[in-house]
């Protein structure tokens, strides 16, 4: 039984290093269960953890956070405050993937808490405070995601791990960029792509620079650097075969991308193509979708579909818990409606003097 043990950890480790998630996640669960068998709760704990973060790697956002929230009640959590953190700051992950961006803000708090301040560079304690670094800036809480993200910053020391360092600063350029501090974002998503390489992890490679291509073009930094963002993703993801969803990010970046660059038509044709499978998108990126949609056709013309597309996104954001994006839909929608009322009254004006001039003339 514990050859059985040993044999199954190997093999999903082995499988997760190579990013085969699917094969890890089932050798995980097989090792979980010889380990319940012979009484193992730290063996049970660790393989459950590795189940729990291929279900994240998968897209499977609900499965995470029950298997995470199995893991923080668990007694091997119970009696160590960071193991009970790591479990908190994996369950926050899922339920924000899943949306549910309120639930996962009070977990991630409490994954913060759990982490003890003694090693403030410790692998849990970092990973708890980007989980609540990456919830606050995505809820629209911006100062205090600002705040938390240099405590993140100091927590980060010259003797991290290259990846861990990578995604701490990662985590800090997207609130910059969500801010509007484009010059700090920057500046800190390039400490992360100088300690991230894609010899190290070709898809965290990927996923990075995909989010910082994205983060540039909110800020409309339409210049060389985001376009080589754009085709490193691409190459990367090509090379290890991404979820649909990180395909239709893609898409969704370069439709933004033709769009800023003044090629409207093409921006429609690939975001029409994108929300033909919104169903496989995540609430929040279904969101940003509509919400780029929707200033697409606005600059299109087409007014009044742009203003349902802007009111579909904000009630995507409203249900997600992100207030401050669900505000911008909604400001957005208002400005295109009052541009089609304008156009409505100038046709009419316009009709008006028409018939008065035939009149006249008759």
């Amino acid at each position: 039984m514990t050859s059985d043990f040993i044999l199954n950890e190997y093999k999903a480790r082995q499988m997760w290093e190579r990013r085969e998630y699917s094969s890890a996640m089932a050798a995980a669960k097989t090792a979980a269960e010889s380990a319940a068998l012979r009484n193992d709760d730290a063996g049970w704990w660790r393989m459950m953890f590795l189940y729990g973060e291929c279900q994240l790697e998968l897209g499977f956002m609900d499965g995470c956070a029950e298997t995470a929230r199995l893991l923080a009640d668990h007694p091997v959590a119970q009696n160590a405050p960071e193991v009970a953190g790591k479990a908190k700051a994996l369950m926050s992950l899922g339920l924000q993937g899943m949306g549910l961006l309120p639930e996962a803000l009070v977990v991630a708090r409490s994954a913060a808490l759990d982490s003890p301040e003694a090693g403030m560079g410790g692998r849990g304690r970092i990973e708890a405070q980007q989980a609540l670094v990456a919830v606050l800036s995505e809820s629209g809480h911006l100062e205090d995601a600002w705040h938390e993200a240099q405590t993140l910053a100091q927590m980060v020391g010259d003797e991290a791990v290259l990846e861990k360092a990578g995604k701490a600063y990662w985590s800090i350029g997207n609130v910059a960029f969500l801010a509007g501090m484009e010059r700090e974002g920057t500046y800190y998503h390039g400490l992360a792509a100088s300690s991230l390489s894609p010899s190290n992890d070709v898809n965290l490679w990927a996923l990075f620079n995909k989010a910082s291509a994205f983060m540039r073009l909110t800020a409309n930094l339409v210049e060389p650097e985001t376009l080589q963002c754009i085709e490193r993703a691409e190459m990367a993801l090509s090379i290890t075969g991404g979820t649909r969803q990180d395909e239709l990010d893609i898409e969704v970046i370069r439709a933004y991308w033709s769009y800023l660059t003044g090629d409207i038509a093409a921006a429609r044709r690939q975001m029409s193509a994108v929300l033909d499978e919104s169903a496989a998108l995540s609430p929040l990126s279904h969101g940003d979708a509509r919400l780029l949609f929707a200033r697409i056709i606005a600059d299109d013309g087409d007014l009044h579909a742009s203003v349902d597309h802007a009111t579909t996104s904000a009630e995507i954001f409203g249900k997600a818990g992100a207030v401050a994006r669900e505000e911008l839909a909604r400001e957005f929608g208002r400005q295109v409606r009052a541009r089609a009322e304008q156009r409505a009254g100038r046709a009419a004006s316009s009709l008006g003097h028409g018939v008065m001039g035939q009149e006249i003339d008759h």
